[in-house]
């Protein structure tokens, strides 16, 4: 019975295995279709192609202004918000100025009574000159009578120095915009107190927009002045053709780059701050261009579909740059002259 058990379990893993069935012979079965009588084909070419880099940038302004304030107070008047139009000396924001102005008014009481002084003085003054001439007096009560006209005049002269500080003073609770503008970031509201240093606003000037980019140091001879750059901000489906109005000469030693800024010129959106990226062209080469259509991406594989012989062939390829007249660079898997399916 047990070696009829053997038998019968060999019997059976044999059958799983197929043992039992026909074999199908040997070989493989190549990825062929005959080629339909009405598809499109398409030639691969070999073209000079110029080396693209692209980097990332950011929006800036060439003229902008960070208005802060130059005195303590709370701010108590605000009249712009952020995306305002300003005109150079427009009122942007009021500080308390309750203090300044006392201190004004005291300036003021302490300027007319030097001046006071400085009239008493000058009569005495006059007075024991004539008397001095006239050998009436001494010397002695003539040169006091002249140093007490003296500090007159010193105490008038600072009290008018301090009235004009404090006119000065209480000036700067009125913040005005320095230039035709763009109210592009508002930190403040009414209520905050304002220090000096703290940036309560920020205008910028439209039409001095640009874009600027690290790129990395080995690229620098591609950048030059002068030369065409293709830039593009993606929040606003933004393209723009401009060139290069300035690289900055020194390298940031820490990323080993270098700035390169180009004018943008003004479209609706465009505000500082956004997301771009400059293009720029490097070294050229031959590359291999087929039309876009012809490859076919399934997940993270590329194919196209090659006529050989009469019959096509599916064949993996490895893409790159897709170009501005829709080619697509094929980096492997293609030779110039083979034709490619578009349909």
């Amino acid at each position: 019975m047990a070696v009829v058990a053997l038998a019968g379990l060999i019997a059976i893993l044999v059958w799983v295995q197929g043992g039992f069935h026909r074999k199908v012979p040997g070989g493989s079965t190549p990825l062929v279709e005959t080629k339909p009588a009405a598809q499109r084909t398409a030639t691969a070419e070999s073209t000079a192609s110029a080396g693209e880099v692209t980097v990332s940038g950011t929006v800036t302004s060439r003229e902008a202004a960070q208005i802060a304030s130059r005195i303590v107070g709370y701010v108590v008047e605000l009249h712009v918000d952020a995306g305002d139009t300003v005109k150079k000396g427009q009122l942007l924001l009021r500080i308390d100025s309750t203090e300044m102005a006392e201190r004004e008014s005291q300036a003021k009481a302490a300027l007319e009574s030097a001046r006071a002084e400085l009239v008493k003085t000058v009569n005495d003054f006059e007075r024991y000159k004539a008397l001095y001439e006239k050998e009436s007096v001494s010397k002695k009560d003539y040169d006091d009578a002249r140093a007490r006209y003296e500090m007159a005049q010193a105490a008038e002269e600072k009290a008018r120095a301090s009235l004009e500080e404090a006119k000065t003073q209480l000036s700067y609770a009125m913040v005005t915009a320095p230039f035709d503008g763009i109210v592009a970031d508002k930190s403040v509201n009414v209520g905050d107190l304002a220090t000096p240093g703290r940036t309560l606003l920020t205008v910028y000037r439209p039409g001095t927009l640009e874009m600027v980019s690290a790129v990395g140091e080995q690229y620098a001879p591609y950048l030059k002045a002068g030369a065409p750059v293709s830039l593009a901000i993606p929040s606003i489906g933004l393209k723009q053709k401009s060139t290069i109005r300035e690289i900055v000469p020194q390298r940031d030693v820490k990323t080993r780059t270098i700035t390169v800024k180009a004018p943008l010129s003004e479209a609706p959106g465009l505000v500082p701050g956004l997301y771009g990226t400059l293009t720029f062209d490097t070294r050229a080469s031959e590359v291999i261009v087929v039309p876009a259509e012809a490859v076919k991406v399934i997940g993270q594989l590329e194919t196209v579909r090659v006529l050989e012989n009469g019959a096509v062939r599916v064949r993996h390829v490895k893409t790159g740059r897709t170009l501005a007249d829709g080619k697509v660079e094929i980096l492997s898997g293609l030779s110039a002259g083979e034709k490619v399916l578009l349909d």
